[in-house]
């Protein structure tokens, strides 16, 4: 019969302390995510808060702009802020 593979305290202490990294920076990348979740929907919702006013004000000009803003920011503010987020990743 084989003899078990014993690890020696430094040992032990080096994989703790690479577990414990790894999920630090684990931690970190959530974060960041979740920041980036967070803008999406900010922009999404922002557009969405823009085309209802657009339906609330009385000047027809006033409500054309809020209209096209808010299809701009819930069309495409999640698509730039996903895309920078990319870009400084990599």
């Amino acid at each position: 019969m084989g003899r078990l593979l014993v690890l020696g305290p430094e040992r032990i202490e080096r994989e703790l302390g690479r577990i414990r990294g790894q999920d630090e920076a684990d931690r970190a990348w959530r974060r960041r995510v979740a920041i980036v979740i967070v803008r999406c929907a900010t922009w999404y919702f922002g557009g969405l808060f823009l085309i209802g006013m657009s339906w609330h004000v009385t000047s027809y000009d006033v409500a054309r702009v809020l209209y096209v803003l808010g299809m701009l920011a819930a069309a495409t503010g999640h698509v730039f802020t996903v895309l920078t987020f990319w870009l400084r990743e990599i």
